[in-house]
């Protein structure tokens, strides 16, 4: 380790801010990586290669991220209750909950992610329906007669 300086010093600064619980708790809280990057002084593919490099902080880190989706949840909810009668303000905050309601469905999926159902559309096996279906055209051409109009 006597390369990399700027590990050593995130290493001692995280351990400076209460360790990894602080990291778990920064985010169960609503933080990003990006945040905890910035406060570290270091880029947001350094931290987050330097946590998910051992299995059991990623698993940990899996885990704080489902449940930062309930915090993303519940300020959705403060904010569309909070909002004041006015239609700027209700767009705003009607976003704002957007965005928060999406990223709950990214970070936890099976409990906040849009459920959609699997439809297999054939084209071919429908078309071919169509034409089993269809009255016989050609057949009622060869049976028509031909008749002259004058």
């Amino acid at each position: 380790m006597a390369g990399t300086p700027i590990k050593r010093k995130l290493i001692a600064d995280i351990e400076k801010s209460g360790g990894f619980e602080y990291i778990l708790s920064t985010i169960v809280d609503g933080g990003s990586i990006q945040d905890l990057a910035s406060s570290f002084g270091v880029s947001r593919k350094f931290l987050s290669e330097f946590l998910n490099k051992d299995p059991e902080q990623k698993i940990a880190l899996k885990q704080a991220r489902k449940m930062k989706a309930e915090t993303l949840a519940d300020q959705a909810l403060q904010l569309v209750d909070a909002v004041e009668e006015n239609p700027n303000a209700i767009s705003k905050a009607r976003e704002q909950a957007s965005i928060r309601k999406w990223l709950a469905g990214v970070h936890d999926p099976d409990t906040y992610g849009q459920k959609q159902a699997n439809v297999t559309i054939n084209v071919g096996d429908l078309h071919l329906d169509a034409l089993r279906h269809a009255p016989a055209i050609n057949q009622d051409a060869e049976d028509a007669e031909i008749t002259q109009v004058k």
